[in-house]
């Protein structure tokens, strides 16, 4: 298979235009700079969701036990006297599975690394599309701080898994929150995997056959792909009647 370049995104812009420095480090549409937004805000979601774990372990090594230092500082429903409650632990397993997955591991192996070293590894100047490239960002950090922002809905976050099952999950507002944050999410999922489709396949440098990708980009590649395939016919499970 073979391929061509294309022209140069950035070309056009004007070669004596300064960048300002909220155009070169926050809406950068630079692949770099993107994946470096990634890379920091995913280890900042995955240490939230490590404490999470912390509490929910404090919980199993010593039931009944208050938690200490901060363990006031929850409201009483959630933490009566600085003591768990279950709809607080079965809240901090649901929130640290999605955490974990959806807001620390993909966005920091496709989001971080894949905005970063794809288009080197294929000689591409850039991704297909940067400003897509970084509305993909800007749309999955205001979805990961609304999935934190659950925790202060009444009753707490959602309490059912991160699979989201019924009959749990209909349970209490903050699942709601949970489900739209996730619609979110999927949104700057959905807009990250056109872009590596589209750049893997017109945007490398010539003699760059699809055979001579390095296993990263096949990586990617195939990310990308069941990326499309599964979530726009992601859809909540309905109970039985």
């Amino acid at each position: 298979m073979s391929s061509h370049a294309p022209h140069d995104p950035h070309a056009g812009h004007g070669g004596h235009h300064e960048l300002t420095f909220w155009e070169k480090y926050v809406f950068s549409v630079d692949h770099k700079v993107i994946g470096l937004q990634y890379l920091i805000t995913s280890f900042i979601f995955l240490a939230v969701g490590f404490a999470l774990m912390g509490l929910m372990r404090w919980q199993l090594a010593f039931p009944g036990q208050p938690i200490p230092f901060f363990g006031h500082l929850f409201p009483a429903d959630l933490a009566p006297n600085g003591v768990m409650s279950g709809e607080f632990y079965n809240a901090l397993g649901a929130m640290h599975g999605t955490i974990m997955v959806f807001l620390g591991i993909v966005p920091l192996a496709v989001g971080a690394y894949g905005n970063y070293v794809l288009p080197l590894q294929i000689g591409a100047p850039d991704m297909a599309f940067p400003r897509m490239n970084m509305m993909s960002y800007w749309t999955y950090l205001p979805g990961g701080i609304l999935m934190l922002a659950s925790f202060f809905m009444p009753g707490g976050a959602a309490q059912s898994g991160w699979t989201s099952y019924p009959p749990l999950s209909i349970i209490n507002p903050g699942q709601t929150v949970w489900l739209l944050s996730m619609v979110i999410l999927i949104t700057s999922s959905l807009l990250g995997a056109i872009n590596f489709l589209v750049t893997t396949i017109n945007m490398r440098a010539p003699g760059m056959t699809l055979w001579r990708l390095p296993v990263f980009c096949w990586a990617q590649f195939v990310t990308s792909i069941l990326l499309l395939l599964a979530f726009p016919r992601s859809r909540p499970p309905r109970c039985c009647s």
